[in-house]
């Protein structure tokens, strides 16, 4: 008799966008008795867009300043969390223009019409879990 055990705790969920639009999304992470799942030690935040051949599309992550560190794949300071709460919000401006010298204007939402894969991935020091993975539609 097999016995299986797994350790994927992500959950498999299947998003539409619009292309050229703001793309907003908020998920709560629970642990398994449905208690908020505590994110204060995750530094590490990222919604990650793949095409078939597995390379980058987008990157939306936690942290640093939007306004003037970033570039047309990677696209930070898109994702916020409430800590204890459990709550990560994706909010992505449809563009971006820095405040550098001179300036420059990002279109984050210009993923071109087409099926993708995402997932989403937080990280402390010590762990990475996925917590959202599936496919990632873009329609015109």
């Amino acid at each position: 008799m097999a016995t299986k055990i797994s350790s994927d705790i992500s959950t498999n969920i299947d998003i539409t966008a619009r292309k050229n639009d703001s793309f907003y999304l908020q998920a709560t992470v629970t642990n398994s008795n449905n208690s908020a799942f505590d994110l204060t030690n995750y530094s590490t935040i990222e919604f990650i867009i793949k095409n078939r051949n597995n390379s980058l599309v987008k990157v939306f992550s936690k942290g640093g300043n939007a306004a003037t560190d970033t570039t047309e794949v990677n696209k930070v300071a898109t994702i916020t969390d409430t800590g204890t709460s459990g709550v990560i919000t994706i909010n992505v401006k449809a563009s971006t223009t820095t405040t550098n010298t001179p300036s420059v204007t990002f279109d984050n939402m210009n993923i071109q019409a087409g099926n993708y894969e995402y997932s989403c991935k937080i990280e402390s020091s010590t762990e990475t879990h996925t917590i959202l993975h599936g496919k990632f539609k873009v329609i015109d």
